[in-house]
């Protein structure tokens, strides 16, 4: 039979599965906008990052309820410990993609300085990671959290890419430097984007297995 604390965990695991869900859209929604200055788009992004507060208190309040009133141990006390970390780094993720959306809005119109190619390789890889964490939680497969993090190299080597290519353009025509300096702060958000899907991926890892592997080489 299904116990209370089994509903209640259900009900919080969906919660935080709708938080990913909709970080996942801020991240989509906040480089589109870049790329095609949708400004309206921006605005949304924006405006919805408040859903992902209200979701973050809400999952905090349930965990906190769960293990004062519950007492869970083994699996799910490392549930319940792992969603309450995971809901931070959820939250980090949609104030990233707000601060993408203002970059959007930032340009007033104007088209970005370049072509973007690597920035939304980037949100694409980054998206990829939520996802394989959240798999991995699910299917209580620690190989797809250690995928996850794998591609947090590939996102760092792209984002290094985009600051060596950036900094030559302000080095040849310092017209460029505030837009430059814009696209930057893009890249360095989508880049601190895959270290919370890291963290979260992390967090799979202590869920399933029972071992906490951060900072570990």
């Amino acid at each position: 039979m299904t116990t209370h604390l089994q509903q209640e965990l259900e009900h919080i695991s969906q919660k935080i599965f709708q938080m990913a869900d909709l970080a996942i859209e801020s991240i989509q929604n906040a480089v589109t906008s870049l790329k095609n200055v949708d400004t309206a788009l921006a605005e949304s992004v924006i405006q919805k990052d408040t859903k992902l507060d209200q979701l973050e208190i809400s999952i905090d309040e349930d965990c906190i309820r769960v293990l004062v009133t519950k007492h869970p141990a083994a699996a799910d006390l490392r549930l319940v410990l792992a969603i309450l970390k995971a809901n931070t780094d959820l939250e980090r993720i949609g104030d990233l993609s707000t601060s993408i959306a203002k970059e959007t809005i930032r340009l007033d119109g104007r088209s970005p300085l370049k072509p973007l190619v690597d920035i939304p390789r980037m949100s694409e890889m980054a998206i990829n990671m939520i996802k394989l964490a959240f798999r991995s939680f699910t299917e209580r497969n620690a190989d797809l959290a250690r995928d996850c993090i794998e591609l947090d190299r590939q996102i760092d080597d792209l984002n290094m890419q985009v600051y060596r290519e950036l900094f030559s353009f302000m080095a040849e025509n310092p017209s460029t430097i505030s837009q430059a300096l814009g696209l930057i702060s893009v890249s360095k958000a989508l880049e601190r984007i895959g270290d919370h899907a890291t963290n979260l991926a992390e967090r799979a890892i202590y869920y399933i297995e029972g071992e906490d592997i951060r900072h570990q080489e």
